[in-house]
């Protein structure tokens, strides 16, 4: 009798390189990372993709940005005085060109998001644009690899009366881990454990609709409204 566990459909193959170049959005990419996270041998052809599409960029020179790029990027994001130009930044569309910007430039600089974890250098900013097709919510989260900070400015979207968004992450085939409780204002910080600072780059953060103050069992139990990948900036 053959045990052997097949290995991912030919779809599930096509499916596994679209996310990891970053293309696979929606729908789509939210049960992507649903059963990856769930399947060893789909996040095993993942991994198999990653490697593939790593070894086009290590024949690429890195490009450092500006130093005081970074830090205007920080101040609009993050800094109060953003809140004074709704226009802009609570536009959905400017943050959907920054999440598409940042993927063109790190698939043409570098494989900076396909490296190892333990690779990743000690001042990096990882950066999520948190939203799903079927909702309302919209988030842009900052992860400050240095600090073991999270930033988080909410865009779009409110929990129902008696109802809290709870962030999750999801770290290749790990079980998700709470990161808390959305606070009610929209831009917040989260200090992040030193157990996970490590397993931030590549992962996925995830919204979840929960009881007010959060899930009471410890993993999620309402629908997953929103997901996003970090991705180095």
């Amino acid at each position: 009798m053959n045990s052997r566990t097949p290995g991912p459909s030919h779809d599930d193959s096509l499916r596994a390189a679209e996310y990891a170049l970053g293309v696979l959005r929606g729908p789509a990419r939210e049960d992507f990372a649903r059963r990856a996270a769930q399947d060893p041998a789909l996040a095993a052809e993942l991994r198999a993709w990653e490697e593939h599409f790593s070894q086009f960029a290590e024949e690429v020179s890195p490009v450092v940005a500006p130093p005081q790029l970074r830090t205007r990027i920080e101040q609009r994001l993050f800094h109060s005085e953003a809140r004074a130009k709704p226009s802009l930044w609570n536009s959905l569309g400017f943050w959907r060109g920054l999440a598409t910007a940042s993927l063109v430039a790190v698939l043409a600089i570098g494989a900076w998001t396909l490296r190892p974890q333990n690779e990743v250098p000690a001042t990096s900013q990882l950066v999520a644009e948190v939203a799903g097709a079927a909702s309302q919510f919209r988030l842009v989260a900052l992860y400050d690899t240095a600090k073991g900070e999270l930033r988080l400015n909410r865009t779009a979207g409110t929990a129902a009366s008696g109802r809290s968004f709870e962030l999750w992450l999801i770290a290749g085939q790990d079980a998700p881990v709470s990161l808390g409780v959305l606070p009610a204002e929209t831009a917040s910080r989260i200090a992040v454990p030193d157990a996970l600072r490590s397993k931030f780059a590549g992962s996925v953060l995830a919204i979840s609709d929960e009881p007010e103050g959060g899930s009471p069992t410890g993993v999620a139990t309402g629908p997953v409204v929103a997901t996003g990948q970090l991705t180095q900036i």
